[in-house]
């Protein structure tokens, strides 16, 4: 009796036991084949899409170079001084003339004038087979150490998030959408997988359909690393002189250590979705 119920216990625990193996083997396996992967991506060169000066100084002075998306280290900005203008005196009959000759200036009516571009709404990776909804982020206000710093928001949803100061579709200028490849939904969980040439598909508000391919595909090491480093990180993500698609997220899989950018430009031509 003693052995068979001995026989029952042993193949008891080898059953949980090879279950056990299988949970870990299905728990590791994004980690294991997204760090195979980044030995075939490139780390990314410096990037200066603006020329030899650089940024233009309105970005500076905007306070618009902003950090990538990282949860455990916000992006500083830097804030640049507001010049204030002393007001020109004007002399004492000039000033008198003016308010006796001119009539009250007409009150002017301005009418804002929408963005030509196009709001995206819609993400389709067909090489993927992924179809996510596109939602408008921002960035927001932290304090780290008594100082204010800003980072951009990710989705906390199977979403991508459009950086709402980032371009329109359609337009020239730098459309940006980031994602969580481990959490929250991993929307950009395979981003890795896509190779160069790959077609993505992005729909807007309106149902407009605006066709990219892949055209730069890299790596950026980037928690833990020095502030200069992160700031040429940044640029990916800032505006651009030329149309372009850049996704954003962590790489790889369970890990903040670098983030994967994969560049996308106009397709000349709007092809089929099953393609």
């Amino acid at each position: 009796m003693h052995t068979k119920a001995s026989r029952y216990l042993i193949f008891a625990g080898a059953a949980l036991l090879l279950i056990a193996l299988a949970l870990f083997i299905w728990q590791a396996a994004p980690t294991i084949t997204s760090r195979l992967y980044t030995r075939s991506i490139s780390t990314a060169p410096p990037l200066n899409i603006w020329g030899a000066d650089g940024a233009p100084e309105s970005l500076v002075r905007a306070g618009n170079i902003t950090l990538l998306p990282f949860e455990a280290t916000p992006s500083f900005v830097t804030k640049a001084p507001v010049a204030t203008a002393s007001p020109t005196p004007l002399l004492p009959s000039t000033a008198e003339a003016a308010t006796a000759t001119l009539p009250p200036p007409t009150p002017v009516v301005v009418t804002p004038v929408p963005p030509a571009g196009a709001v995206p709404s819609t993400l389709h990776i067909p090489v993927l087979d992924l179809e996510a909804p596109i939602v408008p982020i921002g960035l927001k206000t932290v304090t780290v150490n008594g100082t204010q710093a800003r980072m951009w928001n990710v989705h906390d949803y199977r979403a991508a998030g459009w950086h709402e100061t980032s371009a329109y579709l359609g337009l020239p200028g730098n459309t940006v959408l980031n994602g969580h490849n481990t959490s929250a939904g991993e929307v950009f969980r395979d981003l890795y997988k896509v190779p160069v040439g790959a077609l993505v598909m992005v729909n807007s508000q309106d149902g407009k359909e605006f066709a990219y391919r892949v055209k730069e595909k890299y790596i950026l090491p980037e928690a833990g690393q020095p502030l200069e480093v992160r700031l040429q990180n940044a640029r990916y993500v800032q505006e651009t002189p030329d149309e372009r698609l850049t996704l954003v997220t962590c790489h790889p899989y369970g890990s903040l250590a670098n983030r994967l950018i994969i560049i996308a430009v106009p397709a000349p031509v709007t092809p089929q979705r099953g393609e």
